[in-house]
């Protein structure tokens, strides 16, 4: 049930689905950034493992697709900013 109520929650904040039990959302600086840690923070199931990882743009940009192509918040909102997955 906590883990249905997080998933909810992400959902609902923006985050997308990239992979089983997967989730990121592109936010456009550090302070933003900061202010949906802390938004995970008070959704915390109590129960299992959450973790997260803040990655920077240029971080991010060494990423590269073997298979696929950039999903929809990449297009909309571009690689600029902080990276949470």
């Amino acid at each position: 049930m906590a883990y249905t109520a997080l998933r909810n929650f992400l959902y609902s904040d923006g985050y997308l689905r990239i992979g089983t039990e997967l989730f990121m959302r592109i936010t456009p600086s550090r302070k933003t950034a900061e202010k949906h840690i802390r938004r995970l923070e008070e959704h915390d199931p109590g129960t299992g493992v959450v973790r997260v990882i803040k990655m920077t743009e240029e971080q991010y940009d060494n990423i590269w697709y073997l298979t696929g192509e950039p999903d929809q918040q990449e297009e909309l909102v571009g690689t600029n900013g902080h990276i949470m997955i």
